[in-house]
């Protein structure tokens, strides 16, 4: 069925992948392109004659197309959904063959990354270790380049770590080019207040003004929301802005700026993005107390539990920090526990 995806549904992949990565797209709109592109290609596989099953994809064809000019984007799309229709066993043995072919290293990290994303992607994290998601994120090609350390303290969830060690992770984060993306989230998370305060105070000095706004975003204290807007006419990128407070603040952003007006600043329409932080600066004190206490992702308390309409209902990349968080901060729990036992 992976020849079928490619060979055949290149557009629908490119949709979903983009979509995916979109924060005003929804959970559920993205399982509904799924939907749509497995009924498809399964109408394509009968109409061709081509076996109609799902098997691990084999690692002699993923070869030839990632030498041809295929996109890896669309391989890498492919092949996840070809894993949505197996069981979990068999695609960490997909994951894990990717992972001992140095030619295939590429891919792999597209996978992985991919593999957060998806609806029920708090499964496979459970199974997936952090070093090999530190691996596919970061800008290195060797998998053994992550201090074992520094993985550690990124989920280790330590309200008195000393803050000589917390810039000692935040560092190796920076170095791997991972100031935005789902690890410096995670160790963001962990933080209390007064940590990511120091953390952020660090991160004026060593990282432009678009980093230092992405690690605040970053940490879900809504509180930092307006000083971000007050900045954006100082940065570089806007757009990665925008995106980080809707990943933030979920549909609540609602409440401040006009959906239209997000979208289109999001979009990087001059305009757009006068219009969005005017509408944010007039809205906020309407919401001030309601909203200035509270710790977000995608517009829900880290410390609630959710049900299936709620995760839907955010946006790929949310729910990917919301089940990273949620799962690692249960392994911390539990580590403590048995410290104390």
């Amino acid at each position: 069925m992976l020849s079928t995806y490619i060979c055949n549904h290149q557009a629908q992949l490119l949709c979903i992948s983009k979509a995916q990565c979109c924060p005003f797209t929804s959970v559920g709109y993205v399982k509904t392109l799924k939907k749509k592109l497995l009924e498809t290609t399964w109408l394509t596989a009968k109409k061709n004659n081509t076996p109609q099953h799902f098997t691990q994809p084999d690692l002699t064809l993923i070869n030839t197309l990632v030498t041809s000019e295929q996109s890896l984007d669309v391989t890498a799309q492919a092949c996840i959904e070809v894993m949505a229709n197996l069981p979990q066993t068999i695609n960490l043995a997909f994951i894990n063959s990717l992972l001992n072919s140095p030619s295939l290293h590429d891919l792999a990290k597209a996978v992985i990354y991919k593999v957060l994303l998806q609806q029920h992607s708090f499964n496979l994290i459970a199974l997936i270790d952090l070093n090999t998601i530190y691996f596919a994120l970061a800008n290195s090609t060797e998998q053994e380049a992550t201090p074992a350390e520094t993985v550690a303290l990124i989920s280790a969830f330590n309200p008195n770590a000393n803050i000589q060690v917390l810039k000692h992770v935040f560092d190796e984060l920076c170095k791997s080019k991972l100031v935005n993306s789902p690890l410096m989230s995670l160790f963001l998370l962990s933080l209390s207040w007064e940590q990511v305060n120091a953390l952020s105070n660090y991160a004026s000095n060593v990282l432009t003004v678009d980093e230092t706004l992405h690690v605040l975003l970053q940490s879900g204290y809504v509180k930092l929301v307006p000083l971000a807007c007050m900045s954006l006419n100082q940065v570089e990128n806007p757009t990665a802005i925008i995106a980080l407070i809707r990943r933030m603040l979920g549909d609540k952003l609602d409440l401040l700026v006009s959906y239209d007006i997000q979208v289109n600043a999001f979009n990087a329409e001059q305009q757009a993005l006068v219009a969005f932080k005017q509408q944010l600066q007039q809205n906020w004190p309407k919401y001030e107390e309601e909203l200035c206490l509270q710790r977000f992702v995608g517009g829900k308390s880290l410390n609630k539990r959710l049900n299936a309409i709620e995760m839907s209902a955010m946006d790929c990349y949310s729910q990917a920090i919301f089940n990273l968080y949620t799962y690692y901060k249960s392994m911390a729990k539990n580590v403590k526990a048995e410290a104390q036992a």
